[in-house]
């Protein structure tokens, strides 16, 4: 009877140990699960940074190279990435690598200045036969392998965006070799920007899948030492920059009829040029407007006071856009007119030139139309042409170029989005003030694998 008792007391004890038991495992389930749902909530702020970012990149980007895997991607801007924050620390460092090997071998059937015999620029096609030998030449190279980084860190401004790209396909000095070509320095803070980057005047979205270097010749392409500030505001961008001065002059029949004055004569930059642009954003693709406004000048060394001989004002209105047309397929087009400006355009022509015994800007008009077609994830063409037309003034000397066009079309495949093997037929045409022409056209050939990694 006592033992009946006994289990009959201790019965409401354990169920009172019991309940304690079950709600202190309750309150460590309730905290733990309060403890995940916050870091689900941080990681889904996270997330929502990086969308925000992605679809900011997407509205500048959209209609531009950068669709492609099949071609070498040029990026307007430096990438923007968001300062992902945990707890009370902000830690938004990353530093990508990037960059690829790329063979062109190249068959000329004509021939063209040897110096840049790597890639087709219709003005180093000779108006006179037989100028650089005789027809036929093959070419290859590995100038158009690339590397480059992008880093990005938190600072008391907000992230910071740096970008250094090279490649090793010489020029200035250089022209001809396999050597360190510097693309881009850049650092981007909020929207200031400076260093060496795509002009500010153009549109690298236009630049189509092709695979020769240096492109349509029509087109606005320079990369210039800059400062530069940015607004975005949902879908639109605008931006203005003080950019390097590049001035050239032909001294046209004068240095012909006397080289000491040929010799004398030098490019003088007193100020730096002025470049600004607005671009919108849609569903159907993107316009962009970009202008220029720069003065030009050239002195005559050993004057008094070495004051410049003559000067003119140049400008130049560039009108680019992309249309999305069927799946991936795009039309890319682009129109430029200007005084002055040859030494942004992508090949060809003189900035300044003799004319009535002074100096006038040089007038200039680009026209760049390409159509990129996809035939599926592995196959895809660039068709198109562009002309660059110069209106040469009444003293320039024979030879010097007067109107380039280029034309190409290609079938490229990438078994992976890493992995490129292309073939690409290229014509060229060069008309010289003289009125004398000459053409080139090559097939060309490329293997071209990307690598990266990110840290």
């Amino acid at each position: 009877m006592a033992t009946k008792k006994a289990r009959f007391l201790a019965l409401p004890l354990a169920l009172a140990v019991s309940a304690a038991t079950t709600a202190d495992t309750r309150s460590d389930k309730i905290e733990a699960l309060e403890e995940q749902l916050s870091r689900q909530r941080q990681m889904i702020e996270q997330q929502q940074n990086m969308l925000e970012a992605m679809e900011e990149q997407l509205r500048e980007l959209k209609g531009g190279a950068a669709a492609s895997q099949a071609v070498p991607v040029e990026i307007a801007a430096a990438e923007r990435q968001p300062v992902i924050v945990e707890g009370d620390e902000v830690s938004g460092y990353k530093l990508d690598l990037y960059g690829h090997i790329q063979l062109d071998a190249i068959y000329d059937f004509k021939r063209v200045d040897p110096t840049w015999e790597s890639t087709l620029r219709p003005s180093t096609i000779p108006t006179v036969d037989g100028t650089f030998g005789d027809d036929g030449n093959t070419i290859v190279s590995v100038k158009q392998t690339q590397m480059g980084f992008k880093g990005q860190m938190p600072t008391p401004m907000g992230q910071v965006s740096t970008w250094f790209e090279f490649d090793f396909f010489g020029t200035g000095s250089d022209a001809g070799d396999t050597k360190f070509n510097l693309r881009h320095a850049w650092v981007e803070v909020g929207g200031l920007g400076f260093g060496q980057t795509n002009s500010t005047f153009m549109d690298i979205s236009i630049f189509p899948n092709v695979v020769d270097w240096w492109g349509p010749s029509g087109m606005v392409f320079n990369r210039n030492p800059q400062v530069r500030y940015r607004w975005l505001n949902d879908g639109s961008a605008w931006a203005i920059a003080l950019e390097k001065p590049n001035g050239s002059f032909n001294t046209g029949v004068f240095g012909e009829l006397s080289p000491e004055f040929g010799e004398a004569a030098n490019v003088k930059t007193e100020l730096p040029d002025l470049t600004a642009h607005w671009r919108n954003e849609f569903d159907w693709g993107h316009y962009q407007i970009a202008g220029v406004l720069r003065k030009l000048e050239f002195e005559t060394r050993g004057t008094p006071g070495n004051e410049p001989s003559f000067d003119d004002t140049g400008w130049g209105v560039n009108l680019t856009g992309v249309i999305n047309t069927v799946g991936r397929d795009q039309l890319k087009l682009g129109v430029v007119y200007g005084e002055g400006i040859a030494s942004f355009m992508n090949d060809g022509g003189v900035n300044l030139a003799p004319e009535n015994n002074a100096a006038e800007a040089v007038p200039i008009l680009g026209v760049t139309a390409y159509y990129d077609r996809y035939w599926s994830d592995h196959w895809s063409s660039s068709l198109g042409f562009s002309i660059n037309d110069a209106d040469p003034r009444n003293q320039q000397a024979d030879r010097e170029f007067d109107t380039g066009t280029y034309a190409s079309i290609n079938l490229l495949y990438t078994p992976y989005p890493e992995f490129l093997i292309g073939s690409e037929f290229l014509y060229g045409e060069n008309e010289d003030v003289g009125g004398e022409e000459g053409e080139d056209y090559r097939i060309q050939f490329t293997f071209k694998h990307k690598f990266g990694a990110s840290f």
